[in-house]
């Protein structure tokens, strides 16, 4: 069976219908929701591009994979993905499926681009020159074409892909030129239509590769990758339309008592009034609009093409995105919030169940076994995810995993190990230091009661700390070291 993966980047879960949110129109992925499974209980691994998209990749969370921030960013370990015989794309090939790849990488620059570009930055990641990587090093390359994909590079993390030449040479192909109008704060209109965007292009490229790939008479692995919704938010003019003038609410924790919340959190924090952050969701939700309309194009063409029924199609988001809850916390990591740990999961398997919910937990990780087993072959034991096709296809499973995890290091240039229990209706976070937090998401969805600090709450954060810590020693993170050590100089003791 072929798979289809399309992954956006900083789509927050509740933006689309089938998670309840009646401010977005997303007929396409409405349409996949009706023919497949929702999971409502799916997390990213790690808040941060770079760690959540290189475990999709390698089937690991963050701490073993060792790209724990952005690449070329502080605490990251490694800043070009080792290529590995248990790669996603080698064991897909091995296995005698063809991968293919277009849209964002930000999972190495490759020595080409390291060497043309030695004192500038194509993309976000800002220290890339200014470290002076170790002599073994300096010839590492760690692109699509490099690990085993047909497709596209683009290098780094491209900033929403305007600067490749790929995207440049498909303009004056197509005799279009990108007319926007900058509205301030990353925000744009499209003035010169679709075809002249990014998403068109990719959506395009993705066409292309599948045309491609799918007669070379064995199965296909394509994986589109959307700059999008992520900042800077091109949106043509007759998305933006039905939400130029469209009135939100703020959000019940934008104006959040944060006596009991971490201080740290405030590192992430826009004090901005609400009107920003409306007209922000005003573009954000008409992007998601315009995404899903891309994403319909696919859906059509494999259609065409008789490629429906044979096969898989996965939507998903590497993480989520604060929009101003929690008084103006912004972007992502260091608050670790639903609003960016929580993804969304559709999943679309001709063999499946249709139209039906699953409440049981998945991760990232989950998806890298998930396609290996679509291809007939079985992740390899020393991986952290499991296979979702049994659920998907309602077949027994025996010890599914009754809680998800969310790593975290910190963002940009602050540090801080964190990470994030779900469980049942709770959750607990270790902030590395700073204050515990502890939610009933049952009685308080917008985590705006801590309540690790009540006397009444003491057993259930307890029960919090060991689940954490049951499942940091299961799972090889060497955290759990110093969270035990930290609690027990505070006169906590951890079995």
């Amino acid at each position: 069976m072929n798979v289809l993966f399309i992954l956006t980047d900083q789509h927050r879960r509740d933006t689309l219908s089938c998670y309840g949110n009646t401010d977005t129109d997303t007929p396409n992925l409405d349409r996949l929701a009706r023919e497949g499974v929702v999971f409502d209980n799916a997390y990213t691994t790690c808040a941060v591009c770079s760690p959540a998209r290189a475990s999709i990749h390698t089937g690991l969370y963050p701490f073993k994979h060792g790209m724990q921030t952005n690449i070329f960013m502080h605490g990251c370990m490694i800043h070009e993905l080792a290529d590995s015989p248990k790669l996603l794309s080698r064991r897909l090939y091995t296995a005698g499926v063809t991968p293919a790849f277009t849209g964002k990488w930000h999972l190495g620059y490759g020595k080409p681009t390291r060497d043309q570009y030695p004192d500038s930055d194509p993309g976000f990641d800002s220290n890339r020159d200014s470290v002076e990587l170790p002599e073994a090093y300096k010839g590492v390359t760690s692109l699509p074409s490099t690990v085993g994909f047909v497709g596209d590079d683009f290098p780094g993390h491209g900033g929403g892909g305007h600067s490749y030449p790929q995207y440049k040479e498909y303009l004056k192909k197509q005799g279009l030129e990108l007319k926007a109008i900058d509205m301030g704060h990353n925000r744009f209109e499209v003035t010169s239509g679709d075809e002249a965007t990014v998403d068109h292009f990719l959506t395009n490229r993705t066409i292309e590769l599948v045309d491609d790939v799918s007669t070379q008479g064995k199965p296909f692995f394509m994986m589109l990758n959307y700059w999008g919704p992520h900042e800077p938010y091109y949106v043509p003019t007759r998305f933006l339309e039905p939400y130029r003038n469209k009135v939100y609410q703020p959000w019940p924790s934008f104006e959040e008592d944060q006596t009991s919340k971490p201080t740290i959190h405030n590192a992430m924090r826009d004090t901005r009034p609400w009107t920003h952050w409306q007209e922000e969701l005003r573009y954000y939700h008409a992007y998601i609009n315009y995404l899903d309309h891309e994403i319909g194009r696919v859906f059509q063409h494999l259609e065409k093409k008789g490629l429906m029924d044979d096969t898989l199609i996965i939507f998903s988001a590497d993480h989520g995105d604060a929009g101003g809850t929690h008084a103006g916390t912004q972007n992502k990591s260091i608050h670790n919030y639903e609003t960016t740990n929580a993804i969304p999961l559709i999943i679309r398997d001709p063999n499946g169940r249709t139209g039906e919910r699953e409440n049981r937990f998945a991760n990232l990780t989950d998806l890298y076994a998930t396609i290996l087993d679509t291809a007939g072959d079985p992740a390899p034991n020393d991986r952290h995810g499991r296979s979702l096709l049994p659920l998907l296809r309602g077949e027994m499973t025996a010890d599914w995993p009754d809680c998800a995890v969310t790593e975290g290091s910190g963002i940009q240039h602050l540090l801080v190990s964190q990470r994030a229990i779900r469980w049942s209706q709770f959750k607990y976070v270790f902030n590395g230091g700073d204050l515990e937090e502890l939610y009933n998401l049952e009685n308080d969805p917008h985590e705006m009661c801590n309540l690790a600090g009540e006397e009444q709450s003491a057993d259930l954060l307890m029960e919090g700390r060991t689940k954490l810590f049951e499942w940091l020693n299961n799972n090889g993170d060497h955290l759990a070291g110093q969270f035990k050590r930290l609690l027990l100089n505070q006169g906590i003791a951890l079995n």
